[in-house]
């Protein structure tokens, strides 16, 4: 069974390869950068998940780029599609510091299969390592055995749990 983090790897290295794959295409056979390249780039953007409002930024800057000479031609726009993405990609994240608030909740959500419950079991495990309370609260209520699932994981991680019945509201159990 993969690990979450071979899962987002393999699933990020799919969506990097179609998004080079079709930056390649609009880059093959043309030289100039016209108007319709860059419309082709932003809907390759964001056809690709990588977001209007980060979209949008990028177009602007490689347009500007082009504008001032800085990018002569389609070959030289992809590299410094990449050099901005890894610059977009750069960010200094604040510390994690969880004693600013009390209690200090994370809520996960996202698609079934993709190791949520797995991952907030080692978060719980990661922050009682560090000294801090856990609690687990299996408010998926809905999903054959993922009551079940998190009190395993709860376990192992010697982390308490807080739980209703399958089928219960999950408010319920949040709160």
């Amino acid at each position: 069974m993969k690990g979450i983090f071979t899962r987002l790897r393999d699933g990020l290295a799919k969506t990097r390869k179609a998004l080079t794959e079709q930056v390649d295409r609009l880059v093959v056979g043309k030289r100039e950068i016209d108007d319709e390249a860059l419309e082709r780039l932003e809907e390759i953007l964001i056809m690709g998940d990588v977001g209007v409002k980060a979209t949008n930024k990028l177009i602007q800057q490689l347009s500007q780029m082009v504008s001032k000479k800085e990018i002569n031609d389609l070959e030289q726009l992809k590299q410094h599609l990449t050099y901005e993405v890894l610059k977009f990609l750069d960010v200094d994240a604040p510390p994690f510091d969880v004693s600013k608030a009390k209690p200090f909740v994370i809520m996960v959500i996202g698609v079934n299969g993709t190791g949520k419950t797995t991952a907030i079991a080692k978060m719980a495990k990661w922050f009682k390592d560090q000294g801090k309370q856990s609690i687990l609260a299996a408010a998926d209520t809905f999903r054959a055995a993922a009551i079940e699932q998190l009190e395993i994981w709860g376990r192992r991680a010697n982390v308490d749990i807080i739980k209703r019945k399958a089928g219960a509201d999950p408010s319920a159990v949040v709160f």
